[in-house]
């Protein structure tokens, strides 16, 4: 008789077990929504990581103004496609300067962005060591 009642508690210890873990399971299943949810916005990476994303957006206005600056040019018949680029030695000059500019306040925002995100990286690195 002792027997079927100890038996009886560990059974309904392990059942009261099984759906402690189901509603576990339900709690991470819809954090895991939520979080998919968040990260496949662009609000979320702007928000958790601003310099990165002011450096990205530099770096393609950089690399994309002088293709649609020539694009919109050739197909105003402004310019041929292989003619030489007018403006003299003063347009060199400012386009030397612009450049280096640009590249200062790119390396800059990188710097930044180092120093703002270094610490966060080191401390998934401390937790780990025994």
């Amino acid at each position: 008789m002792e027997k079927a009642v100890h038996e009886s508690l560990e059974t309904q210890e392990i059942l009261q077990r099984m759906e402690e873990v189901r509603c576990e399971l339900d709690e991470d299943v819809q954090e895991i929504v939520e979080g998919a949810r968040v990260m496949g916005e662009w609000r979320y990476y702007v928000r958790t990581y601003p310099w990165i994303c002011l450096g990205a957006v530099c770096v393609a206005g950089y690399l994309s103004v002088p293709w649609v600056s020539a694009l919109t040019k050739v197909g105003r018949g402004l310019v041929t496609p292989n003619a030489p680029p007018k403006g003299g030695v003063r347009g060199a000059l400012l386009k030397f300067v612009g450049n280096l500019v640009l590249r200062g306040v790119l390396s800059y925002a990188g710097q930044q962005a180092g120093k703002l995100f270094a610490p966060q990286a080191a401390e998934p690195q401390q937790d780990h060591q025994p």
